[in-house]
């Protein structure tokens, strides 16, 4: 069925006469009854009748026409749909942070969803393990992270963000605060706080590995502002990636360890999807716009607070 035949046939019955319909449909007179008579000839109806005044459907064009205005409407929010689609303007997303990102959310929303747009969002705040397997299970459409825990995964694809700092951080009172030139070894007298660490050990320096022993207790937490809480109010030492906890070292309420031997401690900050031939639209705006936001907040040092 040519749906153009039938928008014509919709017009001329719109406006009772070829000349009319013509000049809406920017067709000829002659070519507007071309089509009006193949689809008749292609119904095996009579659609329309002469009078005098130009035409008029008959009962059977009537009742074709009334389905045509049907069919056209669903074409038309079909293609109203896809330009959605395309413009990335519909459709589910579904996203995963790292703990150390969830200080981006925030203006990362405000910036990127729109409350008229059709678009349903879900954020996961998650280990980065998890992340991973969400991901492999077609539960997330993407996530940001520290990249080693989604490397040597075939049917992940890698969007390399930047490298931010990692380190140690106490309040300003703390005993090591006063103190410069720390040793790792320094550390292990003093309790951690930090989120769940990888359950298989990534590649890092000897240092790194031995920076994370500890003799005191431990506390292991996806809320970040539940582990800075507890670092400025005790002697625990926060494990952090620099940059998510930038307003607290710009506000004085933590300081960052001087620890020469793993003062080039970095993560590699990546946006991970499926590696798909053709990525849905309005998820890779999202990704698109998270990757900006990374860099402008993080890589670029620039407060999104």
């Amino acid at each position: 069925m040519d749906l153009r035949k039938l928008r014509h046939a919709v017009f001329l019955a719109d406006r009772g006469n070829f000349t009319a319909a013509a000049a809406r449909l920017h067709l000829s007179q002659p070519a507007l009854s071309r089509s009006i008579q193949s689809l008749e000839e292609e119904l095996g109806l009579l659609l329309f009748e002469r009078v005098a005044t130009g035409v008029v459907p008959t009962a059977a064009g009537a009742a074709v026409i009334d389905e045509a205005r049907g069919l056209l409407g669903q074409a038309d929010g079909l293609k109203a749909h896809a330009q959605r689609l395309a413009r990335g303007e519909t459709g589910r997303v579904r996203i995963g942070l790292g703990p150390m990102f969830a200080g981006l959310l925030t203006d990362y929303l405000r910036a990127v969803w729109q409350p008229v747009q059709a678009v349903e969002v879900q954020v996961h705040i998650l280990p980065a393990e998890r992340l991973v397997g969400r991901l492999l299970t077609d539960e997330l459409d993407f996530f940001v992270a520290d990249g080693r825990a989604a490397r040597d995964h075939p049917a992940i694809a890698i969007e390399r963000i930047g490298e931010v700092p990692v380190g140690y951080h106490v309040r300003p009172g703390h005993p090591l605060a006063r103190s410069k030139a720390i040793s790792v070894a320094d550390l292990a007298s003093f309790p951690r706080v930090s989120p769940s660490l990888p359950s298989v050990p990534v590649e890092a320096a000897e240092a790194v590995r031995e920076s994370s022993r500890a003799d005191a207790g431990r506390i292991y937490c996806e809320q970040l502002p539940t582990l800075v809480d507890l670092t400025a109010a005790s002697d625990a030492v926060l494990l952090a990636i620099t940059p998510a906890i930038g307003e607290h070292i710009r506000a004085d309420a933590l300081v960052t360890l001087d620890i020469p031997a793993i003062s080039d401690w970095t993560a590699q900050v990546v946006i991970a999807r499926r590696a798909r031939p053709f990525p849905a639209p309005t998820v890779e705006r999202y990704a698109a716009e998270m990757a900006d936001h990374v860099r402008r907040c993080w890589i670029g040092e620039v407060s999104c607070a």
